[in-house]
């Protein structure tokens, strides 16, 4: 029973993790002129407050998943695809975050809306690499 509260804990923190950066990516890189500055400051506040935190709940409840069914994970090729997008996902977040920072100070930076879409091609890549992997990838035998 514990493991489907930790999944609801990692498919909420995915949820408001991926969701909440997409969009603030996606916002802040259609402003233009004068409201470039305080559009990604909010985007800034919305994803401190909401997307840091779901990345933190999802990787606390997908750490201990992981931890407390190591043996059937370590086998299974699909989880190490899905643990390599993961990451990468982990330094996007980064890379939307320190533009988000420039941004609000009033320097001009790009990429935003090229990293907002790669966050969408990694989100469909995992959710397909949880859902038919098992099916393609299955575990070893131990």
């Amino acid at each position: 029973m514990h493991l489907l509260w930790l999944k609801a804990l990692h498919l909420v923190g995915a949820v408001l993790w991926m969701g909440a950066s997409i969009a603030v990516a996606l916002v802040a890189a259609a402003a233009s002129g004068n409201e470039r500055a305080p559009v990604a400051a909010l985007a800034r506040r919305v994803a401190l407050r909401i997307a840091t935190p779901g990345l933190v709940l999802a990787f606390v409840g997908g750490l201990t998943m992981l931890a407390l069914s190591w043996d059937a994970y370590a086998r299974a090729g699909w989880m190490h695809g899905k643990l390599l997008l993961v990451v990468i996902a982990a330094g996007l977040h980064g890379a939307v975050s320190g533009k988000l920072r420039k941004l609000s100070k009033g320097d001009d930076v790009g990429g935003l809306q090229g990293l907002a879409y790669a966050y969408l091609v990694l989100l469909a890549l995992i959710v397909v690499a949880v859902v038919v992997g098992p099916t393609l990838l299955p575990a070893r035998a131990g």
